[in-house]
């Protein structure tokens, strides 16, 4: 009996050691997972217009009720760009040129119908945005813009917070003293250069993922 209660100790003093260990390691891996696929998606719908697919593309992060997130990619054909241009009053102005309007778009990413623009749903992770927001690519960055929590007036934000705790807003770098756990950042150039960095609460500073 001594030895039976012996054993149980040791495997209850283990338990209390690594459980917790294994629940952080698998919150990091789940919430890296998501952060790879939303950026795998900024990289995909880049691509397209990149090689000449299209001629302006859009990427979409829709807030939901219950916490999820719905990303969206759309695509405008060339044809339809240059259409745009010429007609449309104001295209120079970012909320006229990247609007969160079906209409606007050749191929959408809710419609499923086409492999070049997709949508995606995540539920594990928490974003720094609250409402629906979008970055608009061109080729050669010279119709680059946004909108929602990605744009300030006609200024945009290249970035955004991916964090694995649901329980709070994303926190930031900056608060001095705050622990920081399972936090990334995706940010983007104008001309489409997509990167993903994991900020180390050890060393404070951002690592390249």
């Amino acid at each position: 009996l001594i030895e039976l209660l012996v054993v149980i100790a040791i495997i209850a003093v283990i338990s209390a050691v690594a459980v917790p260990q294994f629940a952080s390691w698998n919150k990091e891996r789940s919430t890296k997972n998501s952060a790879e696929k939303i950026k795998d998606l900024v990289i995909s719908i880049n691509s397209q217009v990149q090689r000449g697919l299209y001629g302006f593309v859009q990427f979409t992060i829709i807030p939901k009720k219950g916490g999820s997130y719905v990303f969206e990619t759309n695509g405008m054909l060339m044809s339809n760009l240059a259409t745009n241009i010429s007609e449309t009053d104001d295209w120079y102005k970012m909320s006229v040129r990247c609007k969160n309007d079906a209409t606007f778009w050749n191929h959408l990413g809710a419609s499923k119908d086409r492999p070049e623009v997709r949508s995606l749903e995540i539920d594990n992770v928490k974003l720094s945005i609250d409402q629906t927001s979008g970055v608009c690519f061109s080729k050669d960055g010279s119709w680059f813009s946004s909108f929602g929590d990605l744009a300030d007036g006609e200024k945009n934000i290249e970035g955004f917070y991916i964090c694995g705790d649901m329980k709070k807003d994303c926190p930031t770098p900056d608060v001095e003293g705050e622990k920081i756990k399972f936090l990334y950042e995706l940010s983007w150039s104008r001309f489409g250069n997509i990167t993903l960095e994991k900020w180390d609460d050890n060393r404070k500073t951002w690592v390249a993922q």
